[in-house]
């Protein structure tokens, strides 16, 4: 691939109409007089523009092509607005009031396939009780025209600080598929009396539909960590993208009533363990997996004209910042093939939507609890489009291969399996991941430090370290080696020789 994306910039631009900011009837219109240039990058064939058309953005979460030509879309506090992407007019057109955000907030969305007929849209988002119970609930709105309203409240289920999920779609027989993570409660995943670690399937009504493979209940399959992609093929394919824990994020084609593992098997049948497991559970593997984990979240399916794009998944991800797409076979049932695009350029994209007319928009997570490094940016967060904007004379419409994985150091160790929590300084999240720099956990004794490595360890936050015994002795020794040298000089050294010790009682 050829990529132009900082070298060639043209000088082309969108303006926007006069600045100003007008509410009536509880609408906001907001319009930005702001220039954003365009950007362009070769792929074989064909040249693909860049450009920012919505900017100064809070936490996007979900992103609809709506029945007017704009992008719905939802912020995580509360708010749901509609995006003109040809003219950067953005409409609010709902302020959730009882929405709880730490850490989430509103996440998904989804508008009726009838639109005409029933100008609904369905919403996802955290509420706080007054009891300090915090659920998530499947709200219905009916748009007038102007403002969603009359909310309908159809399905409420148990939610946590983190690991809800979700993403919300319909399917052609008119139900709503609803991805809901594990809230860190592994025991009730495999279990249809509770909701956790599942696909969902409702009636518009909320209602259960008697097809569903375990009578009285919303489940229709389970074994999911955290996922925050879902979306449906031409051929009526649905594919779901999850969180990882330490290793092996996922891709799944979703079948009724499948099992997926967690928290038994992650990724493939490939541990001992798990390979017990996978004997006496019938357990679907993934379509694709990556380790090291790139935090996948938004996916949608993408058949327009970009052509060395046709019959992919587009993957956004958030701790990678890059786009993959995700090559499909004839038949839309098999991953075979990746491209990685945009990789550290935009930040953090937590979903992508694509426009019947084949451009592609990311929405970047910049602004929510979990920053990247040199993030945000003054005109986070944004919504991006891709579009073709012409063809390369003998170009070869070849598939663009994968980089190869870098020299494996302690310190591309840790950008790999730490540097997502703990951040390239070493100073965390506070409240969240705690800091490496002067850590007193950091400066006790050797065998304890070797434990919370090969165990994993709890936060004062509540957050639970993984577990990294999948890494070798001498891997292990090399990032704790890292740690040492570049945030806690305190930490003792540790060798191969104490990993390979403290395994046998581990064992």
């Amino acid at each position: 691939m050829k990529s132009h994306l900082n070298g060639l910039a043209v000088l082309a631009y969108l303006v926007f109409s006069l600045g100003m900011a007008m509410s009536f009837r509880g609408t906001t219109i907001l319009s930005v007089r702001k220039a954003f240039p365009v950007d362009t990058v070769d792929l074989d064939s064909t040249r693909i523009g860049i450009r920012t058309v919505a900017s100064g953005e809070n936490a996007v979460w979900e992103m609809v092509w709506g029945p007017d030509n704009h992008i719905w879309f939802t912020d995580q506090d509360g708010k749901v607005s509609r995006l003109n992407p040809e003219t950067g007019t953005i409409n609010e057109i709902l302020q959730i009031k009882d929405y709880y955000r730490k850490r989430l907030g509103l996440m998904s969305m989804v508008l009726h396939p009838d639109w005409k007929k029933h100008p609904h849209v369905f919403i996802n988002y955290s509420h706080i009780r007054s009891d300090s119970t915090i659920v998530s609930k499947l709200v219905r709105y009916t748009y007038d025209g102007r403002i969603l309203k009359d909310p309908a409240l159809l399905y409420e289920i148990p939610g946590y600080l983190g690991h809800n999920g979700s993403r919300l779609v319909i399917s052609k027989d008119k139900k709503i598929l609803w991805a809901t993570g594990d809230l860190k409660q592994k025991e009730t995943i495999h279990n249809p009396k509770f909701t956790n670690g599942k696909v969902l399937r409702l009636n518009l009504d909320g209602t259960i539909p008697a097809d569903n493979p375990y009578p009285g209940s919303p489940a229709w399959s389970m074994g999911f960590r955290v996922p925050q992609g879902l979306t449906y093929t031409a051929t009526g394919n649905l594919f779901i993208a999850e969180h990882g824990d330490a290793t092996d994020d996922e891709v799944n084609l979703v079948t009724k009533a499948g099992h997926y593992g967690w928290p038994y098997v992650a990724g493939f049948c490939d541990l001992t363990e798990e390979q017990a497991y996978c004997t006496k559970i019938t357990t679907i593997m993934p379509v694709k997996a990556w380790t090291p984990t790139i935090a996948p979240a938004g996916m949608d399916y993408y058949n327009g004209n970009i052509t060395e794009w046709k019959n992919a998944l587009l993957l956004s991800t958030l701790k990678d910042q890059s786009l993959r797409i995700l090559h499909l076979d004839a038949a839309g049932t098999n991953v075979v093939g990746e491209d990685i695009m945009f990789s550290k350029q935009f930040g953090r994209l937590r979903d992508v939507c694509v426009s019947p007319s084949g451009d592609i928009y990311l929405a970047t997570s910049n602004r929510d609890w979990n920053p990247p490094a040199n993030f945000p940016i003054a005109e986070d967060d944004r919504i991006i489009r891709i579009s073709r904007i012409g063809s390369i004379p003998g170009g070869t419409a070849k598939k663009v291969a994968a980089n190869g994985p870098a020299a494996e150091t302690g310190a591309t160790l840790y950008t790999n399996f730490c540097e997502s929590c703990h951040k390239p300084d070493g100073r965390g999240v506070p409240g969240s991941f705690p800091s490496l720099v002067g850590s007193a956990r950091l400066a006790g004794k050797k065998d304890r430090l070797v434990a919370m490595l090969l165990k994993g360890g709890q936060a004062a936050s509540g957050e639970a370290m993984p577990s990294f015994r999948f890494l070798s002795d001498a891997q292990l020794s090399q990032l704790a080696a890292h740690v040492k040298s570049r945030f806690a000089p305190q930490l003792p050294a540790i060798t191969g020789e104490d990993f390979r010790e403290a395994r046998k009682t581990a064992d």
